[in-house]
C-alpha cells in the first residue's frame, strides 16, 4: 500500500516514521520550511524504544505524483479544512483517509466531503512533540493505545493491512468493531486533561503538588462525564481512575499537547476539543461552568497571542 502522511510534526512525523521501520512505501506531504529541514536533516524520532534516523520522501501541495492507498491525516484540527484541500488531489474511488486528530466533528467534515466509504476512524493516545531543532520527541507517559476501524462497525481487509503496516514498524494497533465510542472515550480523555492544564497552566506534576490538585481535577471529570454522558458516550469506569493517576505523581513532566502549544506560544485545538465538549453539553442543557471557564481562558490566551504589547 501506498502510503501519504500529511505533516511530517509530532504524531505524523511519529507514525510516519514507524511505518517506514516497517518497511511501508510512505511519502509526506509538508510545507516548504519542513521539507527543506528533513532534506537536510532526515526524520529523526526518538521513541521510548529507541531512535528512528531516516531519509524520506516529501511533496509539497501542487507536486502531489498521482494516488494513494491510505492517506494518514496527522494535523492539528485547526487545519483540518487546508488538509483537505491539500489531500483532495490524490484521492481516488480505492483511497482511505485515516484520521488521528483530537475530537470528534471531524468526521462529519471528512465524509461529507469525501463519502463515508472513504473515511476510517482513528485513535491515538501516543504522546509526542516537534521539538525546536526538529527532532519528534516521544514523552515518558506509556500509555501507548492506537485503534482503528470502520465507521459502520465491519472487519475489513484495509483496516488489516494498515494494521500490519503499522505493527510492523513497532506499533501495536487494534482493530474495533466500535471505533466511533472508542473516539468518544479519547475525546472524553483528551478535553479532562486538556482543561486541567489550561486552567492551571501546569504540568502534571504540579498539579499533583498542589493543595486542591486532587478536588479540582474530580471536579472537572465529573463535569466531563455529564456531557460526555448526554450526548449518548459515557466514559468506561476505569478512564477516570487513569486520569487521575495522571495527576497524582508529583514528579511527573506530562503535559498534554494543548499545554505544550500554550507553552511554545502557539495556536491551540481548543475549540475543536474544549469548545465542541462545551457546545454539545449546552445544546443538551448540561451546565458546565469549568468547560466554559477553560474556552475563555483559551480564547483569551488567542486574542494576547495575536496581538502582543
Amino acid at each position: 500500500m501506498r502510503y501519504l502522511v500529511l505533516g511530517a510534526g509530532a504524531l505524523g512525523g511519529y507514525f510516519g516514521g514507524k511505518l517506514l521501520k516497517g518497511g511501508a512505501d510512505v511519502t509526506f506531504l509538508v510545507r516548504p520550511a519542513r521539507a527543506a529541514q528533513l532534506k537536510r536533516d532526515g526524520l529523526v524520532v526518538n521513541t521510548q524504544d529507541g531512535e528512528i534516523r531516516t531519509r524520506v520522501k516529501t511533496v509539497q501541495q501542487g507536486q502531489l505524483d498521482g494516488t494513494y492507498d491510505v492517506v494518514l491525516l496527522c494535523c492539528k484540527a485547526y487545519d483540518l479544512m487546508d488538509a483537505i484541500s491539500a489531500i483532495a488531489p490524490v484521492m481516488d474511488e480505492q483511497s482511505v483517509i485515516l484520521p488521528f486528530l483530537n475530537g470528534i466533528r471531524h468526521i462529519d467534515v471528512l465524509t461529507e466531503r469525501f463519502g463515508p466509504q472513504r473515511v476510517l476512524g482513528g485513535l491515538t493516545v501516543i504522546n509526542a512533540a516537534l521539538m525546536p531543532d526538529g527532532t519528534i520527541q516521544q514523552s515518558e507517559l506509556r500509555i501507548n493505545i492506537t485503534a482503528i476501524g470502520e465507521l459502520d462497525g465491519r472487519i475489513s481487509s484495509r483496516c488489516t493491512a494498515i494494521k500490519m503496516a503499522l505493527e510492523a514498524g513497532g506499533i501495536p494497533v487494534q482493530v474495533s468493531d466500535d471505533i466511533v465510542a472508542g473516539m468518544w472515550m479519547k475525546f472524553f480523555g483528551f478535553t479532562c486533561n486538556a482543561t486541567i492544564a489550561c486552567l492551571s497552566r501546569s504540568r502534571a506534576g504540579a498539579i499533583a503538588s498542589s493543595g486542591a490538585g486532587e478536588s479540582f481535577v474530580s471536579a472537572v471529570l465529573e463535569e466531563c462525564t455529564r456531557a460526555a454522558t448526554a450526548e449518548g458516550y459515557p466514559p468506561p469506569p476505569d478512564t477516570a481512575g487513569i486520569i487521575r493517576g495522571i495527576f497524582s505523581q508529583p514528579n511527573s513532566t506530562f503535559g498534554p499537547s494543548l499545554l505544550i502549544d500554550m507553552e511554545g506560544g502557539r495556536p491551540t485545538e481548543g475549540e475543536h476539543t474544549i469548545g465542541d465538549m462545551m457546545g454539545r453539553a449546552t445544546r443538551r442543557g448540561v451546565n458546565v461552568p469549568l468547560l466554559s471557564a477553560a474556552l475563555c481562558n483559551l480564547q483569551a490566551y488567542e486574542i494576547n497571542r495575536s496581538n502582543p504589547r
